[in-house]
């Protein structure tokens, strides 16, 4: 019987990454994640979404902030702040991340417009079977801002 070896990372030795270097990047070091309990992170808005099929799950969180458009002089609602949890794979936490850095300091409708594809291509491509990570963080983004809305 040939064991094989394995790393610590659950890998098989010699695997190769199937990511890119900015999906690596943002899994590594994720950007605006949630250290510790969540209740004390004063959230104006919050969702929660979960896939059963693949078992990842992306909590986001948002502040809001009422800012005067220079142009049109009327106040917007704003993201100020972004952080989130996600229980999954290398491609649900690096979406949810560089959702997070697409969609800080967006108005609501404009944050609501950052598409699976764009968080895809910001990331530089994801594998196929991996693309509904960022349709979840998207997802995720959406329920957040609808909470907000519904309760201000």
């Amino acid at each position: 019987m040939i064991k094989s070896k394995t790393a610590a990372n659950g890998f098989a030795a010699g695997t190769p990454w199937v990511y890119t270097d900015i999906v690596k990047e943002h899994f590594l070091n994720p950007r605006n994640f949630l250290m510790g309990d969540e209740t004390k992170y004063q959230a104006d808005g919050k969702g929660i979404v979960g896939n059963p099929i693949c078992g990842d799950q992306m909590l986001m969180m948002i502040q809001v902030e009422a800012k005067k458009n220079p142009k049109t002089g009327k106040k917007e609602s704003i993201i100020k702040d972004v952080k989130w949890k996600t229980y999954g794979c290398a491609s649900a936490i690096a979406s949810t991340s560089a959702l997070s850095e697409l969609a800080k300091g967006k108005t609501l409708d404009s944050a609501l417009k950052i598409s699976a594809e764009e968080i895809e291509s910001y990331l530089g491509g994801l594998p196929k079977h991996k693309f509904h990570c960022s349709v979840l963080g998207h997802e995720a983004l959406a329920s957040a801002i609808q909470d907000y809305r519904n309760h201000h």
